[in-house]
């Protein structure tokens, strides 16, 4: 138990039981049955030169516990050092890998992956591989439309990586898709909406684009990877200058208990785009539900219409 702070099996059975007296205690105290007392003073002497007890004056001697959070805290210390050392030493082999990795020549700037679970692979390690940001393009088709976050971004998402996804408005109308909206926007996720968008993409970090082979393609019939090159710098243009037109999409739980609020999903949607339909679609209620909603917000917001009633939540802080 607590041998990874350096104690011996000895030690941290004699640790353990000074640990549970209240008041100091003598060797013959401490030591279990069967143990010779003497053992124990020689243990209680190693804990004591430590800095982890505190020998008691009077005969015969006792002994008593230093604050764990004091008495370890040196060897935490040595720890964190030692990890940041290790990780700074992994960096530096991860930076060296990725420059053998991507040293393309010329004539390989474009990497062509075929096959489906070839392509499958590629896209999760390059995913995977991913530091500091991930930048996508999300529209038509999928194989399977997702209902629930990608694992891969909420993984990178709590290691700190950046993410920002630009969705095509009939990306966001796919059915079943608001779950998976939701909660990769809680999960940390910037989204933002685009009536159109020119390619599904994937960039990572600023070494990698992954995109599909042919226009209107699955991205898993045939994979292309855009190694760094002019061509990568261009897409990434692409993404900024779309990003930067884009309607921001704020979908995540609004109280305490991770519920939903229908009204703010609905003042989103509609400003994605989205018909009266399809939000009825996503929020589980009738189009003439919706429109008595769409009313109700209207009029909470002192708007006539649906463009007043997005302005005015906007100001409010509800997109």
């Amino acid at each position: 138990m607590l041998e990874q702070l350096g104690l011996s099996d000895e030690e941290q059975t004699v640790y353990l039981a000074l640990l549970e007296c209240a008041r100091p205690a003598t060797a013959a105290a401490l030591a279990p049955a069967g143990v010779a007392p003497d053992i124990v003073e020689k243990v209680l002497d190693s804990l004591e030169l430590r800095g982890l007890a505190d020998r008691v004056p009077g005969q015969p001697p006792s002994y008593r516990l230093v604050d764990p959070s004091l008495a370890f805290a040196d060897t935490l210390a040595a720890r964190e050092r030692d990890l940041q050392r290790s990780r700074a030493l992994v960096d530096e082999l991860a930076v060296q890998h990725r420059r053998r990795h991507d040293a393309v020549e010329p004539g390989d700037l474009v990497e062509i992956v075929t096959g489906s679970d070839a392509t499958a692979r590629r896209l999760v390690d390059v995913y995977s591989s991913a530091r500091t940001q991930v930048r996508a393009m999300e529209r038509p088709p999928y194989g399977v439309v997702n209902s629930e976050p990608n694992p891969i971004e909420v993984e990178l998402l709590r290691a700190g990586v950046r993410h920002r996804v630009l969705y095509e408005q009939s990306a966001v109308d796919l059915p079943g898709r608001l779950a998976d909206l939701i909660g990769g926007i809680a999960a940390g996720e910037e989204a933002r909406v685009a009536p159109t968008l020119p390619a599904r993409m994937l960039l990572i970090d600023d070494r990698l684009a992954m995109l599909p082979a042919k226009a209107g393609a699955l991205i898993t019939d045939q994979l292309l990877v855009v190694h760094p090159s002019g061509l990568l710098d261009v897409l990434a243009e692409v993404f900024e200058e779309t990003w930067l037109r884009a309607m921001p999409l704020r979908l995540a739980p609004s109280d305490q208990d991770g519920q939903v609020d229908d009204d703010r999903v609905i003042l989103n949607l509609l400003a994605a785009g989205l018909t009266e339909q399809s939000i009825a679609r996503h929020v589980g209620a009738s189009q003439r539900t919706v429109q008595r909603r769409i009313r109700e917000i209207s009029g909470r917001l002192g708007a006539r219409t649906r463009f007043q009633a997005g302005l005015q939540a906007a100001r409010n802080g509800v997109l």
